[in-house]
């Protein structure tokens, strides 16, 4: 709910000078600043940008990781959101400065496959297809399966799958059943291989 949302966290963060940009340093469920001119290149960790409606309904607009750029002027949404899921270092310019329209394509890629999955009917399926699509965005290969460092809780997953967090757990319990899924304490996930 927006009652639980709160710009503290813009404090959570640390300034470094390195090749002419200013690197920001963010810890775990921090907020980046989202001026409404200012685009944010992901050099290391993962954020997700989200934005709510007046009943407090939260959407999620993407989750990103390195080499990524988000901000609000690349969504036009207000409100717009950028929370950190672990630690993030990132770098701030103007967007009216910036010119990289091979980041600008990846971003709309990205949107264009979130909202494929978001627009599946099932939500069995459609969860199952947000966490192959997140395994195989950010996750790597193990002996077992694709193995996430993706931090994320139930209730992300569930915001960003347009479930509630109750049926999101319940459906990551029947994956895990199912020998789909192995789900840590840390938010991370093995997507498993079949057997």
């Amino acid at each position: 709910m927006v009652s639980s949302l709160s710009t503290a966290p813009f404090s959570s963060f640390m300034h470094s000078q390195s090749s002419g940009l200013q690197s920001s340093f963010f810890s775990d469920r921090a907020f980046l600043p989202s001026e409404s001119q200012e685009l944010w290149q992901i050099k290391r960790g993962l954020v997700r940008t989200y934005t709510w409606d007046s009943n407090g309904n939260i959407t999620t607009l993407g989750i990103w990781g390195t080499g990524d750029i988000v901000g609000q002027s690349l969504s036009n949404v207000t409100p717009y959101m950028i929370q950190t899921l672990g630690t993030v270092e990132a770098t701030s310019q103007v967007s009216n400065q910036w010119n990289n329209p091979e980041a600008i394509l990846s971003h709309a890629q990205q949107l264009t496959i979130l909202l494929k999955i978001i627009s599946i009917k099932r939500a069995d399926d459609r969860l199952l297809s947000l966490l192959q699509w997140l395994a195989q965005r950010f996750g790597y290969i193990t002996p077992t399966g694709t193995c996430t460092t993706l931090p994320i809780t139930h209730q992300e997953l569930a915001e960003t799958a347009n479930v509630t967090r109750v049926t999101a757990t319940r459906l990551i319990g029947d994956l895990e059943q199912q020998g789909v899924l192995s789900w840590s304490r840390r938010r991370q996930f093995v997507l498993l291989k079949p057997s």
